[in-house]
């Protein structure tokens, strides 16, 4: 797994911010629809639990809200999951635990980023998604998902068609983009990035972030994307604010991603 960096967005100091986040809270409150809004959250690259991945999971765990757990295959092994159900605790209810690609490689030479983009063979692309999905079932059992978050939130109709042949029940990717899931393939969309806006600097960063949430809300879905590797303390302040003050609002309705799935 390579480096990754923190975001500018928490290069900020919380501690300047705290009145104008509160008083941010309040404007948000006054664009929730009346119907409400859901919200769930998912934390990607899943699969070397250290200091940051302890951080994330203690602040879902204290606030009780579920979380999405994409994980990598290969990045997987006996040791590290005995290491994360060590973290996640015995009350395994809060996570669902679902496939994440498969090495979250990059396999093309141009353009955009895809492990299983347009220039992947179908019968490739097909081996490796069920190879991921096997080695999962065996480490993880029952507690595994068939959930398929692609990496950089992007794959081919083809991919899709794939996941719905091996028995996945859903897909996660980012909102408004293409492709269309095929037949029988729902999409849980995120579409509030927490951790991996390329704003430089900081204090347009957190603006930015705020006005995603912002239209979010008011679409009546908020899905949040979490990177634990880019988070650091004040990131965690941020996160556990946010989780507060929605559990605190009775139109934001805080859901499973399974729970979405079958409403």
């Amino acid at each position: 797994m390579s480096y990754r960096p923190i975001s500018s967005i928490w290069k900020n100091d919380i501690s300047d911010l705290v009145d104008e986040f509160e008083s941010w809270w309040e404007k948000l409150e006054t664009l929730i629809p009346e119907n409400g809004c859901d919200v769930f959250f998912r934390a990607d690259d899943i699969g070397y639990p250290g200091k940051q991945f302890s951080m994330m999971i203690d602040i879902f765990k204290k606030n009780k809200v579920p979380l999405a757990l994409a994980i990598v295959p290969t990045w997987l092994n006996q040791d590290r999951v005995q290491k994360i159900y060590e973290k996640l605790g015995p009350d395994l209810s809060l996570w669902c635990m679902h496939q994440h690609g498969y090495r979250h490689t990059n396999r093309e030479k141009i353009g955009k980023k895809f492990e299983f983009g347009p220039s992947r063979d179908y019968d490739k692309l097909t081996a490796e998604i069920t190879k991921g999905k096997h080695k999962l079932n065996k480490l993880l059992g029952n507690n595994m998902c068939p959930i398929f978050t692609p990496p950089w939130n992007r794959c081919t109709s083809e991919t899709m068609t794939c996941l719905v042949e091996l028995g996945f029940i859903a897909i996660s990717r980012c909102i408004n983009v293409a492709p269309y899931p095929v037949e029988g393939l729902p999409d849980l969309p995120i579409n509030i990035d927490l951790h991996t806006i390329k704003e430089k600097d900081p204090k347009r960063a957190i603006n930015n972030l705020m006005n995603q949430i912002e239209h979010a809300v008011q679409s009546d879905y908020a899905g949040f994307m979490l990177h634990h590797q880019r988070m650091n303390k004040t990131s965690i302040k941020f996160l556990d604010f946010i989780l507060a003050r929605i559990a605190e609002t009775p139109r934001l309705r805080i859901q499973d991603i399974r729970d979405i799935l079958h409403k």
